[in-house]
């Protein structure tokens, strides 16, 4: 089995980079996408897949049975870090991945970004 941890960091309906602080001192976080990929076949033999996060998220194990999305997770994140991923196959068997999440941002010309804090919806 041939399984890839992709990755990007989410964007508006308009293509800006979508961010926003959960208190007013605080950094700002960035709206990211992560999922598996591979041959369908491969990826038709998962249940489901777990993701563990850094140890200072609220709620760090994500787990995703969606497989008409590549059993993805989003999440807002200010730093980079490692994501422990088990996948669990449908005969019963695990297999466990490792990514290290990383991510480069454009400069900010003063209209790439947009603030989503005080949105309800992001």
């Amino acid at each position: 089995m041939d399984i890839q941890i992709k990755q990007n960091v989410i964007r508006s309906s308009d293509g800006r980079i979508k961010y926003k602080r959960f208190s007013p001192n605080g950094r700002d976080h960035y709206h990211l996408g992560v999922w598996i990929d591979g041959e369908e076949r491969d990826l038709d033999q998962i249940s489901f897949v777990e993701y563990r996060l850094h140890s200072t998220f609220t709620n760090p194990l994500r787990r995703s049975a969606n497989r008409r999305n590549n059993f993805s997770i989003t999440f807002w994140t200010w730093g980079m870090f490692q994501i422990e991923v088990t996948l669990h196959l449908h005969n019963g068997q695990t297999q466990r991945l490792s990514h290290n999440l990383a991510y480069q941002l454009p400069a900010d010309e003063g209209n790439n970004y947009v603030d989503v804090s005080q949105k309800e919806e992001c």
